[in-house]
């Protein structure tokens, strides 16, 4: 199911980047900048959307706690500053969403970690549609000609990690497991992962996130010098 709401998402998305690109191209700037709020709006409030099913499905559901309901998960979080990433046009919360809520979405759709609720068909659809959307958030600025800057990874990495150390706080208090940094889920890699224990575990998962930011702003780095090749 994840792949055909990302395929029904993802048409509209595309398709209105090309048409951008073609005004931008024919010196239509206004008209072009005009249609990407519009799109902007339209993509961030189905994020606000999803994510305000998923909470009503928790609350209908009596599911809806400390430990479940606060944004504090990854794509929670990227999905709360979705919305003023792509209105307020700030590289920070662009690079946060290029570099942290792309691949973690990307991860959710292929190791989705659905809650079982009564309701199981709206529970998947809103998770999808959330995941879906962080996909397609960052990027529908590059048919702005907006481009990312490899440096915007260590913003990346320095963010995750104040706000991870945080979070094992409030797990602590909580006894939630926002990050999952408190243990792992089965069925999903970070089940792999913790047959170390829980230090073994919170170090792997720390040097995986710093390696994919690492592979990420090198592929940033490529993607510069083909675009602009020495000559």
């Amino acid at each position: 199911m994840q792949w055909f709401v990302l395929t029904v998402m993802s048409a509209p998305v595309i398709a209105l980047m090309r048409h951008v690109r073609r005004l931008r191209g024919t010196g239509q700037t206004r008209r072009a900048t005009t249609l990407y709020k519009r799109a902007a709006w339209a993509l961030g409030l189905t994020v606000y959307g999803a994510m305000a099913v998923q909470e009503g499905v928790l609350l209908a559901a009596g599911m809806l706690t400390w430990q479940t309901g606060l944004p504090l998960h990854l794509c929670s979080m990227m999905g709360v500053l979705t919305l003023p990433m792509l209105v307020t046009e700030r590289r920070f919360l662009w690079h946060l969403s290029v570099y942290l809520g792309l691949p973690g979405a990307a991860l959710a759709l292929i190791f989705p970690a659905v809650l079982p609720t009564p309701w199981p068909l709206t529970t998947e659809l809103s998770f999808f549609a959330l995941h879906a959307g962080l996909v397609l958030a960052p990027i529908l600025p590059l048919c702005l000609g907006r481009r990312p800057s490899p440096r915007g990874a260590l913003a990346a990495g320095g963010f995750l990690l104040t706000v991870g150390l945080a979070v094992m706080a409030l797990n602590d208090r909580l006894g939630s497991n926002y990050l999952f940094v408190s243990w792992a889920i089965p069925g999903t890699p970070l089940g792999w992962l913790a047959r170390w224990g829980m230090t073994g575990y919170r170090l792997a998962l720390a040097g995986l996130c710093a390696l994919a930011l690492t592979a990420e702003a090198a592929g940033v780095r490529l993607a510069e010098k083909s675009a602009h090749p020495k000559k």
